[in-house]
């Protein structure tokens, strides 16, 4: 599962994601930029688990934004197709877990996000603090690293991204399979704001298509 942390602000909403692409036993199959965002509104998606059920969800979530013109329209639609959603995902697709960060027209900076597995598969959730995929440095560190409510995130992003590189994790898509290293490729920080976006790759890795992410070669 790709590793990614959303976090609102009162004026925008910021995103961090790496960009591996991996088997479910961590030989990585492709390197990308992992948020695609709306050229209609502003709002953006980034996923982790099955890249073709990400992808296939996130271009339904765009070509929403297209038709209802609106952050508001946006969201109302995808609360009323999950059901829609879910029957397009076959029972042969892998596990994915999709994020939305977006700026409503009445409500504001808004993180949300879905699951096809588990109990509560393809139930919209609001996360009005944000939401971070991964094993968090003890708090300690996170201090030291520059975090605060108010720090940007990328100001210790990539503490927390080295850290989270430097473990072995069991995938939450997948429980039952060893633990992997699963954060590679880079590290990208997205900023989706009412005009606009920003983006910026914060840092590259060594890993290679083909091999295992291996944080200590």
């Amino acid at each position: 599962m790709t590793g990614f942390v959303l976090k609102p602000f009162r004026d925008r909403v910021e995103i961090l994601s790496d960009g591996a692409s991996y088997t479910s036993d961590g030989v990585i199959v492709d390197i990308r930029h992992k948020v695609k965002t709306s050229d209609v509104v502003p709002l953006a998606v980034v996923g982790s688990g099955d890249v073709g059920v990400i992808d296939c969800i996130s271009d339904m979530i765009l070509i929403a934004a297209k038709v209802a013109a609106s952050v508001d329209g946006v969201l109302e639609i995808i609360a009323l197709s999950l059901s829609v959603i879910a029957a397009k995902v076959s029972a042969g697709d892998g596990p994915a877990r999709v994020a939305i960060a977006a700026i409503s027209e009445t409500r504001g900076t808004m993180t949300l996000l879905f699951d096809t597995f588990g109990p509560d598969a393809f139930v919209l959730q609001e996360k009005p603090f944000g939401f971070g995929q991964g094993e968090y440095p003890p708090h300690e560190e996170m201090l030291a690293a520059g975090w605060s409510p108010s720090a940007s995130l990328d100001e210790y992003g990539t503490a927390v991204f080295e850290f989270m590189r430097s473990r072995k994790r069991p995938n939450p898509a997948y429980p039952d399979e060893e633990p992997i290293y699963s954060i590679g490729g880079h590290l990208d920080f997205t900023v989706v704001r009412p005009e606009g976006y920003q983006q910026r790759r914060l840092l590259t890795w060594p890993d290679v298509v083909g091999q295992p992410i291996n944080p200590l070669g």
